[in-house]
């Protein structure tokens, strides 16, 4: 069995923000466990799948510490997984279901969060007005996931021009600073701005902060999509 300096050679990935590079290595202890288990990277997948569900589901009571150990436990998972793909990386088990698990997983346990959690604000404060804003966030966290650029969308010859519009239209967001203020957003991330909000006890104003948020990135997304779309069309006449 590797110890974790050679399964950081052989499985590394060097990519993310600070809060992700830390996360991730902290997954390698986690994924040398998984090693000596016959589990496979996906089954690995469910696993934090449905602790995330689990986790977040707590948040729907509106008691301060019961929020506030819910989230760490959803970030915690988070770390689990880091941690399938170091094996999957480790063992060479690859497959393309792994990558559509990982991402249903984050769609669902994201969504369901936002949701609980605005119950659990709703409780906090007896207003239903902080379940609009949860609705609200829910719908604008899966709108940018729905209107983000997919290739099947256009017609065969088309296809590899817009796989580099979403490249170019990724690579507008990747400015560094805006990336990492990004990263303090995510709600996977440990110690982000969903979880303060609900340690200093304001978790009415996180809620309407994460909800302009979302909205503010698909306002974002459809307008550099946009303008990378109509330059990269003008790139191909041109080369014509």
């Amino acid at each position: 069995m590797p110890t974790i300096r050679e399964l950081k050679e052989k499985a590394n990935a060097k990519r993310g923000d600070p809060i992700y590079r830390l996360m991730n290595n902290l997954a390698y202890y986690p994924a040398k466990l998984f090693l000596y288990t016959p589990l496979t990277p996906n089954q690995i997948t469910i696993i934090w799948i449905i602790g995330q569900i689990i986790s977040a589901l707590f948040l729907a009571t509106g008691d301060q510490l019961t929020m506030i150990i819910s989230l760490i436990f959803f970030q915690a998972f988070f770390i689990i997984d880091c941690s399938d793909g170091i094996v999957a990386r480790y063992r060479k088990q690859f497959s393309i279901n792994g990558i559509y698990l990982d991402q249903l997983g984050h769609y669902l346990a994201n969504s369901i969060l936002l949701l609980t959690f605005s119950i659990g604000v709703f409780r906090w404060y007896n207003n239903a007005i902080y379940l609009l804003y949860g609705i609200l966030a829910v719908i604008f966290f899966l709108l940018n996931k729905a209107i983000t650029l997919n290739p099947m969308w256009y017609p065969k010859e088309q296809r590899n021009l817009i796989s580099d519009t979403g490249k170019k239209s990724l690579l507008r967001f990747q400015h560094k600073l805006i990336y990492n203020v990004f990263a303090l957003f995510r709600l996977e991330h440990f110690f982000n701005i969903l979880f303060w909000g609900v340690v200093f006890g304001y978790p009415n104003y996180t809620l309407i902060l994460y909800t302009l948020f979302f909205f503010l990135e698909l306002v974002r997304k459809i307008i550099t999509q946009y303008i990378a779309n109509e330059k990269s069309v003008f790139s191909q006449v041109d080369d014509f």
